[in-house]
């Protein structure tokens, strides 16, 4: 009798380990889709194809599928439909991590939040055709408009990362009990709004040398500093000096979090933040110096959401982790040759 009821679960059992490995699959799929659909944004962008389906939207210069179109018009319509595939795969998301709310409660939280922010996303998207925010639009308010666009795209990586740290088998404990342990979260959590005002500032930056691209580092240094320069020119110094304070408060404050509370999992995922961060202010620096490159702004923009998703990812990790009094500094050899 027991022996049949063993055997008989064994089915149920390996059905609900297929539909995890699944669900972490579909939402690892998500994570990488919008990456890349962020960085295709990045390309019409640098390409001036954002007006390359007109002022129209849904459709493209008045067509479901343009006829002849130019090079700057299958650049903005390729990114069109990728940004629909994307909102496909996350309502699919959403439909299978509310399937399985009841066993994995922050799976369907993260889940729910991502296809929002996902929701969001679109509608900027299409506002920014409609409004004409594109093509020769020099004003403040499309740079406002794009770096916003970009901390919302930020804020849908992070809690899609927070997704997969959740669909994963050793998923960190929900709800995370932020008011139990706020000193960490409170560490934590300013870390995830410093990068996103750094974002922000990126956002802006990226804005003023696409309009007003400099002929050289010290004339866009003297247009930074003259008070006759447009605004988007006169902002963009803000960025490098955000980005090392930032940075210096992250390898700081994870340093802090650690000794707060020392979390094994997130060993791994905070040493990689780390290094993420310190390769993006190295690609930043060569950025800034070489005039803003083509191949160096996608890969500036893409270690920028790599970092996002990564400290996202790990301040779910240490507010819903376990602790081990034995798991030793965060960035000491010892812990590092053994994580």
């Amino acid at each position: 009798m027991t022996e049949t009821l063993t055997a008989s679960s064994h089915p149920a059992s390996g059905a609900r380990v297929a539909a995890g490995r699944f669900d972490l699959r579909l939402a690892w799929t998500a994570l990488v889709a919008n990456t890349v659909v962020i960085l295709q944004g990045a390309v019409v962008r640098l390409t001036g194809s954002g007006a390359g389906c007109g002022s129209h939207w849904p459709t493209c210069n008045g067509t479901v599928v343009p006829l002849n179109p130019t090079v700057e018009t299958l650049i903005e319509f390729s990114h069109r439909l990728l940004s629909g595939a994307v909102l496909v795969i996350g309502v699919w998301l959403l439909v299978r991590a509310l399937r399985a709310r009841r066993e994995k409660r922050g799976f369907a939280a993260f889940a729910t939040a991502s296809m929002g922010f996902l929701v969001i996303e679109a509608l900027i998207g299409a506002a920014t055709v409609l409004l004409g925010l594109t093509g020769e639009n020099t004003s403040v308010a499309r740079g406002v408009w794009v770096a916003g666009h970009l901390v919302n795209s930020l804020l849908l990586i992070g809690a899609l990362a927070a997704t997969v740290a959740f669909a994963r088998d050793a998923a960190p404990a929900y709800p995370l009990r932020t008011s139990s342990q706020l000193p960490l979260a409170a560490v934590l959590l300013t870390g995830v709004v410093g990068a996103l005002i750094l974002s922000f500032t990126g956002g802006i930056a990226a804005m003023g040398n696409t309009i007003f691209p400099p002929e050289s580092l010290a004339e866009g240094f003297r247009a930074d500093f003259d008070p006759s320069s447009h605004p988007l020119i006169r902002l963009r110094i803000l960025h490098p000096l955000i980005a090392v304070a930032v940075g210096t408060y992250l390898f700081v404050g994870l340093g802090l979090a650690w000794w707060l509370k020392p979390v094994p999992a997130a060993r791994g995922v905070a040493r990689t933040l780390l290094g993420v961060y310190l390769a993006q202010l190295a690609v930043g620096t060569f950025n800034l110096a070489l005039l803003g490159p083509f191949v160096l702004q996608l890969l500036h923009l893409f270690l920028a959401v790599a970092a996002f998703a990564l400290l996202s990812a790990l301040t779910v990790m240490m507010l819903g982790g376990d602790v081990r009094k034995d798991a030793g500094p965060l960035w000491s050899r010892a812990a590092v040759e053994g994580a």
